[in-house]
């Protein structure tokens, strides 16, 4: 329905004195040209909704961060997984025996990395404070925990008809994360346990083109996105409880608070999703994201925060976003320099 050219199509509806959904197609545009979330917000709310609002839902959020897809990994580690991953890719024997990173990363950028080139020993130089090993909040669920400068999933690895799912479901990016929501909805049949486990388990991505195409180039971005399809799947787990006292809604919670990780944004994308969809959650998700953010600010003020990016972005997409909650994260997005300390280039021996 939708071309290349998103914001042409949609002011052909506009010019269309018969199209019955004005109002929304304005909202969609609107948001376009300002990235103003109370604008899609307007759009969903729409008193006629139906399929076609949700259309211009997804154009309204086509190839913007988290709306429409995952943000890729930045870390050190995972650029030099991404080099190893394309050489292996073109038949180069290719053997890492050590790795030294002079600051720790997050624990699934890891993990993404060790799947990719193998059981390589990663020195890490220092633990800088606020530690990255820390939790912002005591929780009951966990994807991580650390051992030294170690991280080992809490959870054991998921079946494989967990994996299954995972690739039936996720192979691909969503048209918007409305549709991501509904699209999830298997993954939340499984038990907590296999999706707590897949959190932090790397499984291996889906045999088709588009993955056989990003070993070649990205081979760590399939944990990144997994992640996020995990935490959708996980709204869907026992639907039947009551929202403020369901297990789904502390696992996210307890994930996005938890060690510093990908799975923490991933956690507050799934909340900011449910947000979307349900108007009485939009504060508490709110308050979430930005206190999340807020936490990410103050721990860049001392050592590199690799999900600053991320989290600002979301923010930015969060129901209920202000003026203030904007100056926040267009500064961390604008200016990155100022929010994240010199890191040494890690360095890697081949044998």
């Amino acid at each position: 329905m939708f071309s290349d050219d998103v914001d042409a199509d949609i002011r052909k509806m506009l010019a269309d004195p018969s199209f019955k959904h004005r109002e929304a197609a304005q909202h969609a545009l609107a948001f376009r040209r300002t990235a103003d979330v109370a604008e899609l917000v307007a759009l969903l709310d729409d008193p006629h909704p139906c399929a076609t609002v949700d259309l211009l839902f997804a154009a309204a959020g086509s190839k913007r961060t988290w709306l429409n897809w995952v943000p890729m990994p930045t870390e050190a580690i995972c650029n030099i997984g991404n080099e190893i991953g394309a050489r292996l890719a073109k038949g180069e024997e290719l053997t890492i025996k050590d790795l030294g990173l002079s600051a720790s990363e997050p624990p699934s950028a890891l993990a993404a990395f060790w799947k990719v080139a193998g059981p390589v020993k990663v020195g890490i130089g220092a633990f800088p404070l606020p530690d990255i090993r820390a939790q912002l909040r005591p929780g009951t669920y966990a994807a991580w925990r650390w051992i030294g400068e170690v991280p080992v999933p809490v959870v054991t690895t998921p079946s494989d008809e967990a994996v299954r799912v995972l690739h039936e479901v996720g192979g691909e990016p969503w048209p918007s994360l409305l549709c991501g929501y509904l699209q999830a909805a298997p993954l939340g049949e499984r038990p907590l346990a296999d999706l707590l486990g897949l959190l932090g388990h790397v499984s291996d991505p889906p045999a088709t083109p588009r993955w056989d195409y990003l070993a070649s180039s990205t081979p760590t971005y399939w944990h990144r996105l997994a992640q996020a399809w995990i935490c959708l799947g996980i709204l869907h787990h026992a639907p039947e409880e009551p929202w403020a006292a369901s297990t789904r809604r502390q696992v996210l919670v307890d994930l996005a608070f938890g060690v510093e990780d990908w799975v923490s944004d991933a956690a507050l994308f799934a909340l900011v999703t449910i947000a979307f969809r349900e108007p009485g959650l939009r504060v508490e998700v709110h308050d979430l994201v930005r206190s999340r953010l807020e936490a990410a600010v103050a721990a860049a003020d001392g050592r590199v925060v690799t999900i600053l990016e991320p989290l600002s972005e979301l923010m930015l997409i969060t129901p209920g976003c202000d003026n203030d909650d904007r100056a926040l994260a267009t500064a961390c997005l604008a200016a990155p320099e100022a929010t994240e300390k010199p890191r040494k280039r890690p360095w890697w021996r081949r044998r």
